[in-house]
């Protein structure tokens, strides 16, 4: 059964459930028990020692304005 995130539209707390496919709209929030829960959309890394999502920072060496999107 795949990890999925939650969050309640109506108290906003976020969580985590074990969901079997097509069995979303079981889904309660843990908080208050509202049905009106919105799945979420995560991310993560998969590597050995280091990691490969890059942390943001304020010193930019591809950019000069330290804003870009590849860097922040």
């Amino acid at each position: 059964m795949p990890l999925y995130e939650y969050t309640c539209r109506k108290c906003g707390k976020r969580f985590e459930r074990l969901v079997s496919p097509g069995k979303d709209k079981d889904v309660v929030c843990d908080e208050c028990g509202s049905a009106e829960v919105q799945k979420m959309i995560s991310c993560f890394g998969i590597g050995g020692g280091s990691s490969r999502i890059k942390a943001s920072s304020s010193s930019c060496t591809s950019c000069s304005t330290k804003s870009c999107s590849t860097c922040h």
